[in-house]
């Protein structure tokens, strides 16, 4: 399963991992360009701009630009890195062992974990104030934290299952 190769329980390829990060990042530069041109397409045809809000015309444009450029940079460094590991055998290798290695790993875990946590709460404490600004920002944070919580249930019961 997936998930035993994600969490370092089997033995993994790491030139098929490669190959998989670059076929992910291939997919990113298409949503990153789907992005520019969403908002280019809004902007000219001042689509989301009416609907949700007057009075920030540019915004639209900017935010979808932005992050459609931001993910298409980062997803071409994500290709480029992940390329130069499956040209060069020396360092495919080095890359390797720092990606296998259980203290990175358990490094990696405990990171997650404890961001998690640490969003969740921050996440908690803006529903608490969200209610004195307004009804639309709480209950867009109470469907988050929902959402939230319950792939926190989800992935608990998965790999309970698992392991």
């Amino acid at each position: 399963m997936w998930l035993r190769k994600l969490f370092m329980e089997e033995a993994f390829d790491f030139e098929q991992r490669c190959r998989l990060r670059i076929g992910v990042g291939i997919a990113f530069v298409f949503l990153g360009l789907l992005s520019i041109v969403l908002g280019i397409y809004a902007e000219q045809h001042q689509i989301f701009v009416y609907y949700l809000e007057q009075g920030h015309d540019g915004f639209i444009q900017g935010f979808y630009v932005g992050t459609g450029g931001g993910l298409i940079g980062a997803s071409i460094v994500t290709i480029i890195r992940n390329y130069r590991y499956l040209k060069y055998p020396e360092l495919k290798k080095k890359r390797a062992i720092v990606e296998s290695d259980e203290r990175n790993r358990m490094l990696e875990l405990r990171t997650w974990a404890y961001a998690g946590y640490t969003m969740f709460m921050i996440l908690y404490i803006g529903m608490l104030f969200a209610g004195l600004v307004s009804m639309t920002v709480l209950k867009v944070l109470l469907v988050v934290g929902a959402v939230y919580g319950l792939l926190l249930l989800i992935f608990r019961t998965i790999l309970q299952r698992c392991m």
